[in-house]
């Protein structure tokens, strides 16, 4: 998640000896965070179940989640 679109060419580069367009760098980059951290809206909507769960655990928590 820390590697930038330009490390991510470098890397190319000297592992596979092949050259790798800024745009192709940073696509790849957003598909490899989705995947291990899923997208923003999938994050949306299992927010509810999360409070839910920090509220069972931490009774007297009080949330409210408004959509904007």
């Amino acid at each position: 998640m820390d590697l930038k679109p330009r490390e991510i060419i470098g890397r190319m580069e000297s592992k596979f000896n092949i050259k790798v367009s800024y745009m192709k760098a940073w696509d790849a980059r957003r598909k490899a965070i989705k995947v291990v951290f899923g997208s923003w809206e999938e994050s949306y909507r299992t927010l509810n179940l999360f409070m839910d769960a920090v509220a069972s655990v931490m009774p007297g928590t009080v949330y409210r989640i408004s959509s904007c």
